[in-house]
């Protein structure tokens, strides 16, 4: 009897908590050993995979993209996950998808990204030119838009139409995949590989984040406070975070993370709202939709460009990099999309994410990003000069700084903009790793909440490990985006089941209705 209970207890999958903790764990004493041949073994496999896998990811993400979009205006779109009412308002929807996907990354960004654009375009533009200047927003939004949501979507509909539709019990990947597979003889051994290469992404990925968010949160902590950073603040930035979104999580979606996204962005709103009043209006906007324009003109160039002739290794640093970086997170936030997008119709599932997510990334980057190209061109600050000397976090401060409230309050507010983005990125991580790692639910149909604090832990110390030995992150951040490649294949099972799944389901349901008619005409 006390064996049973004892047995009764156990609600982890030890196999895949094990192995996936024991090969992050591997990894970083490499990392923390021999820094420089971790980065060079994890670069040279990493190089060989973008050019292997370079044009397969072109294609899987541009096809991504147009299967999202059809869903969205399909008759399938129609269709609701689960019989309920939306759990969230349409605002909070969006807020905490937008947050879960885009953490701290997407606020340094928004205002670097397009100079190095400018330093090094695409297309075969030449560097530092006009055009170079006028096409570099345009690139950051093709970066940041459809390609990178799209993904989020299939997985996401895929996963909440197994669980809410087909009724399969547990909500992660390997439980959805296995489903699929029908009465295939290897599908557990699959299914644990899945699970696997998921907790080692999602730890790998957004474990660095953590420790990513550091200099943007010491660099405000300086500006604001006048507190210099020393290695004890930064760990203080990595345990205050860690603190929150441990909280957040152990207080559920609707108390926690719920309302941290919220705040966080009303108050990003509000910050970029400043920066269009008292800032070059006029520009920025004019910016904004010249730059809309042009990646819209040069979508399908964009989506393809491998540059064969010149190979400056532009398509490789960019764009490769980041459709195999967003396959880091494809697996959390399809699980998280599918969580939070109960009650709601494919179709809501699709827009929301594709044009509520990427529309807010476009206004981000195009305010920020526009005020930041203007300081460059006026002459205020030295945008590209300071970004070549490696200080990212110094030139975005000295850009908001030249505001009325530079040197105080904005830095204040970025600060708490970045702890509300990296804490809702990372609440939902641990939900995903809860999720993917724990063999039942609660009657409530709820992850365990210990499980959840767990998966908290993990994701704090990681990074502050790799701080403690003063390790680079980017080896680990490169070999969790190495391990994501395959999983493309995983998608695009998921994808062509389910929409085998849609098309079974519609023709029986019409052919129910039809009976039903026919039956009702003979009575």
């Amino acid at each position: 009897m006390n064996a049973c209970r004892e047995k009764k207890k156990i609600n982890i999958n030890l196999s895949v908590t094990l192995i996936s903790m024991a090969a992050i764990t591997a990894f970083v004493i490499f990392m923390v050993r021999r820094p420089n041949a971790a980065l060079d073994a994890v670069s040279t496999a990493f190089n060989f995979a973008t050019q292997v896998f370079g044009v397969p990811l072109m294609i899987f993400t541009f096809v991504t993209t147009v299967l999202a979009i059809y869903l969205a205006f399909s008759k399938y779109g129609k269709i609701k996950l689960g019989d309920c009412d939306p759990e969230y308002s349409t605002f909070s929807y969006i807020a905490m998808m937008a947050l879960a996907a885009l953490a701290s990354a997407a606020l340094y960004w928004s205002f670097t990204e397009w100079a190095y654009y400018y330093m090094n375009p695409g297309l075969g533009i030449k560097p530092y030119s006009v055009e170079a200047m006028e096409i570099s927003l345009g690139y950051s939004f093709f970066h940041w838009g459809f390609a990178t949501q799209a993904p989020y979507v299939l997985t996401g509909v895929a996963i909440g139409y197994a669980v809410y539709n087909r009724k399969v019990k547990l909500m992660k990947v390997s439980s959805v995949c296995e489903y699929m597979m029908g009465n295939f003889r290897y599908k557990k051994l699959l299914g644990a590989i899945i699970d696997i290469s998921v907790v080692f992404c999602i730890v790998g990925a957004l474990g660095c984040t953590l420790g990513l968010a550091v200099p943007l949160g010491t660099g405000a902590l300086e500006q604001v406070f006048g507190i210099e950073t020393t290695f004890p603040i930064q760990v203080c930035v990595v345990l205050g975070i860690g603190i929150i979104f441990t909280v957040s999580s152990l207080l559920g979606t609707d108390k926690g993370m719920k309302v941290i996204s919220d705040f966080s962005t009303v108050l990003c709103l509000l910050f970029m709202l400043f920066i269009l009043l008292v800032g070059p209006a006029k520009f920025i906007i004019e910016n904004f939709f010249s730059s809309l324009a042009w990646m819209c003109d040069k979508y399908v160039r964009m989506s393809f460009f491998t540059d064969p002739v010149a190979q400056t290794g532009f398509t490789e640093e960019w764009t490769t990099f980041f459709q195999a970086f967003c396959l880091t997170y494809t697996a959390m936030m399809g699980i998280f999309v599918a969580k939070i997008s109960k009650g709601r119709t494919i179709r809501q599932v699709s827009l929301c994410c594709l044009l509520g997510v990427s529309g807010g990334v476009w206004v981000l980057f195009g305010i920020n990003g526009g005020f930041a190209m203007h300081a460059e061109l006026s002459g205020t600050v030295k945008v590209t000069e300071i970004l070549s000397s490696g200080a990212g976090q110094d030139m975005i401060y000295g850009v908001v700084s030249s505001l009325p409230g530079g040197s105080k309050i904005l830095p204040l507010a970025m600060m708490l903009i970045i702890v509300g983005f990296v804490a809702s990125s990372l609440d939902s991580a641990s939900f995903s790793l809860a999720q993917t790692t724990t063999l039942r639910l609660k009657e409530s149909g709820e992850v365990s909440k210990t499980l959840r604090l767990f998966w908290c832990l993990v994701l704090t110390l990681v990074p502050l490990a790799i701080m403690f030995a003063k390790a680079d992150f980017s080896a680990l951040k490169s070999l969790a985006i190495l391990v994501s490649i395959p999983f493309m294949f995983v998608v695009i099972f998921m994808e062509i089941v389910l929409f085998k799944w849609l098309r079974e389901d519609t023709n029986k349901k019409v052919t129910k209705n039809f009976l039903t008619e026919v039956l009702a005409e003979e009575v």
